[in-house]
């Protein structure tokens, strides 16, 4: 890796932990370059503004997602034979669900991370119209390996997979930042509780394998 390259990243981590500790519009120029031990001058000569940088760092947040997200199909289909029935799929599509959820990593960081940068889009048209594209191709990325695992069980997605999609990130983000929740709240020693109103993580999976299954239908034979 070259030295511009290690300066970026270390640029992008730092300004990832500010956004989580101090919030984006707490995201100053100086935290992210006290928290990277970088100059000013080592910020302009790889970032113009505050949104490039930030824009990188949401595709290397979404790229993370992706890369665990494609690894875990790949060792997930080669085991699933080439004829189910629904509830045969439904439990092999469960079964991934269950899997993914530990496995992608969305943590109390990454709710934190994309709510914030969601949050800025709202609020700062420039920064709206980098993000749009960004997110856009997560999107994207993401239905692709979608429509692969209902494949997988001899099924096709029958409406417009980015809606789909969008649909799937809503609940998974949600879970995940209820998970964070739950973290925060729980005190040593005490019992667990579930009050009424909270999503638990096996509401998540039923809740996307629901929606796979009524949103796709068998592959034509």
């Amino acid at each position: 890796m070259s030295s511009r390259l290690r300066t970026q990243q270390r640029l992008v981590e730092a300004a990832r932990n500010v956004i989580v500790q101090h919030g984006i519009e707490g995201c100053t120029q100086e935290r992210i370059c006290k928290e990277a031990g970088l100059t000013r001058g080592a910020f302009y000569s790889n970032y113009a503004s505050k949104e490039d940088l930030f824009s990188h760092v949401a595709q290397d947040a979404y790229e993370r997602i992706i890369c665990r997200l494609d690894s875990v199909v790949t060792s997930w289909s080669g085991s699933i034979p080439a004829a189910l029935d629904e509830v045969d799929a439904a439990q092999k599509v469960s079964m991934f669900l269950s899997r993914a959820q530990v496995e992608l990593g969305l943590t109390r960081e990454l709710f934190i991370l994309h709510n914030e940068l969601l949050s800025r889009a709202a609020r700062v048209p420039e920064w709206a119209l980098q993000f749009r594209e960004i997110n856009r191709q997560f999107v994207l990325r993401v239905a692709q390996v979608l429509e692969l695992i209902v494949n997988q069980v001899g099924r096709t997605l029958n409406r417009r997979p980015e809606a789909i999609t969008q649909a799937v990130l809503g609940i998974a983000l949600r879970a995940s930042g209820i998970s964070a929740w739950k973290i925060e709240v729980r005190q040593p020693n005490r019992a667990v509780e579930h009050p009424n109103g909270i999503l638990q993580d096996e509401d998540a999976v039923e809740m996307i394998l629901t929606l796979l299954l009524a949103c796709s239908e068998p592959l034509p034979q």
